[in-house]
């Protein structure tokens, strides 16, 4: 097994590396560039970072990732904000090769993917109230469900990270303003909000949990990251209709997304609030660092 490292610094100062995703086959962490249009790949045992995909031309803004070991793939979201388009891009992870891509929304974007036990993704439009599917075997792309319940403020984003329940039966997704969880049957059903209670999860006007953002599964647990803080969600009910959340602030605020590596959860500090949406210098160096599971303990 890889020896992992508390944290990697990333090179590019203006790339803003909203997407994290990780290969525990390889040992590499990917990060995706929302400015830079680019994919690098980290070496978790020595923290050397190379080019994985360089785009031609204008690059598109690429977010969300995820690594699917088995059939060897890397899943991101590429949006064009100037059009409000947005789709997801595949890849070999092992020779970096593109093998499809499809384009899903054209009033809006795509912001996170999540993946099924067999290997069918899930996107989220963040300004649209649609999740879609795409299952890359048959070459089919479509709306998963769309409902108004999922609908964004005006000028906000909406839906944001994305996740396969571990007993792959359900689809969670998370919502950032206001910030909220809500789920779907995989199999095709109602949308709910998830009841959460415990700590707060939604906290107006905070620096900290900005609403949520990425969100991932570590065991039976989730975890959302927000701005500067993560929240831990135990689900209290079989249909995961319902939960309790702890909050903890992190040591360094900026973060997007989270990705999971050998157990351990690894956040990634984009500075995506800082730039994207208040228009301020990064705090650099842009980095991936480990928050440790026993901080909820």
């Amino acid at each position: 097994m890889t020896q992992l490292r508390d944290e990697y610094i990333l090179q590019s100062p203006m790339s803003v590396p909203e997407g994290v995703a990780f290969d525990s086959k390889t040992g590499r962490f990917f990060a995706t560039g929302l400015l830079s249009g680019a994919v690098t790949q980290i070496d978790a045992a020595t923290g050397e970072e190379r080019p994985f995909f360089t785009p031609t031309g204008q690059p598109q803004q690429l977010s969300g990732a995820k690594v699917d070991e088995v059939r060897r793939r890397l899943w991101v979201c590429a949006s064009e904000l100037q059009r409000m388009s947005g789709g997801v891009i595949v890849f070999d992870v092992d020779t970096g090769a593109q093998l499809a891509a499809f384009e899903l929304s054209r009033a809006g974007i795509c912001n996170d993917v999540a993946l099924d036990a067999d290997g069918v993704a899930y996107v989220t439009d963040s300004f649209q109230p649609v999740i879609y599917r795409v299952d890359l075997a048959s070459g089919r792309a479509e709306e998963f469900v769309r409902d108004p319940k999922m609908t964004a403020p005006p000028g906000a984003m909406g839906l944001n990270g994305i996740a396969v329940t571990p007993d792959d039966k359900y689809v969670i997704a998370g919502f950032t303003s206001p910030s909220k969880l809500f789920v779907v049957p995989r199999a095709g059903g109602e949308v709910h909000e998830i009841s959460l209670s415990g700590d707060p999860f939604a906290v107006p006007q905070s620096f900290q949990f900005a609403g949520a953002d990425g969100i991932i599964f570590i065991g039976a647990q989730l975890y959302v990251v927000n701005n500067g803080g993560v929240q831990e969600v135990t689900f209290t009910g079989p249909h995961y209709d319902a939960g309790t959340v702890k909050n903890r602030p992190v040591r360094e605020p900026g973060l997007s997304t989270a990705t999971v590596a050998h157990g351990h959860l690894y956040v990634v500090k984009s500075e995506v609030v800082k730039m994207m949406h208040l228009r301020q210098p990064p705090d650099l160096p842009f980095k991936i660092y480990q928050v440790p599971l026993s901080t909820f303990a």
